[in-house]
């Protein structure tokens, strides 16, 4: 058994199998960012997805080569595209969090973005439900642009709300970014998948999607090594099966396996 399967087993197993004697599995579920065009990295990234069974979303930026993403994606069981904001370029004034919308915006301007960018995906053959924006950053004008045009939003590191029923955020992210970018390392990430977890047994919010991230583009060898020892142990379900207000239960749907 390989290390990260030896930490796997030690750090998150006894929660897993409290879940387990609950009744209850995790819904785990992968998104990628950053995507631009088809590479060496995005083949690799969906040979795990073939490999192990992983249903994954990929985010792209609409001014790549949005039509051979699709059809990359169409290849493997349980791929979708998402949109990964309007141009991935920073727009806030100095001082303020990176983001591509900000105060002074207005709605028609926004949305005449995002219908640009759904326009380029919808050429793609691609009808897109889900928009991830860059940096995490879902500015109010933003939130009611997705709203208005039918899109889901997926951020990072909240749960599903009454106040917010379509959102789907990411949890997880394999990677560090300072001072640059590199894999996490298991420990770190195992320990916050440990919390998480038992954050949701604890509360009873056993539904509750848990969002693997991670960008095939800044992969290093220990990235791709823990997602081949990771995806098996949390088979992430397909986003779409996750969509609505609430999750079903996942009792019955989702076998765990700790080893």
């Amino acid at each position: 058994m390989s290390l990260h399967r030896l930490l796997i087993a030690a750090v998150i197993g006894p929660e897993l199998a409290r879940w387990k004697a609950a009744g209850h599995a995790p819904a785990f579920w992968w998104r990628d960012d950053d995507a631009r065009r088809p590479t060496p990295a995005l083949d690799r990234l969906l040979s795990l997805s073939v490999r192990f069974a992983a249903p994954i979303t990929v985010a792209a930026v609409p001014d790549g080569d949005i039509a051979a993403l699709a059809k990359a994606c169409r290849a493997i069981p349980g791929a979708e595209l998402a949109i990964h904001g309007f141009r991935h370029e920073n727009r806030a004034p100095p001082g303020l969090p990176f983001g591509e919308v900000y105060d002074l915006d207005r709605l028609a301007d926004v949305m005449s973005d995002l219908s640009g960018a759904m326009e380029v995906f919808r050429r793609a053959g691609v009808t897109p439900r889900l928009f991830v924006p860059p940096w995490n950053n879902a500015h109010p004008i933003l939130k009611r642009t997705l709203d208005l045009q039918g899109l889901s939003l997926s951020c990072y590191g909240q749960m599903r709300s009454a106040a917010e029923p379509n959102r789907l955020d990411a949890h997880l992210d394999v990677m560090r970014w300072k001072p640059a970018a590199r894999f996490r390392g298991a420990a770190r990430f195992l320990l916050r998948a440990r919390r998480l977890l038992a954050e949701r047994r604890t509360t009873g919010a056993w539904d509750q999607p848990l969002g693997l991230l991670t960008h095939h583009l800044d992969h290093d060898e220990a990235a791709w090594r823990f997602l081949e020892a990771f995806l098996p142990i949390a088979r992430p379900v397909a986003r779409t099966s996750l969509d609505g207000p609430a999750t079903v239960s996942l009792r019955d749907k989702i076998i765990l396996k700790t080893g």
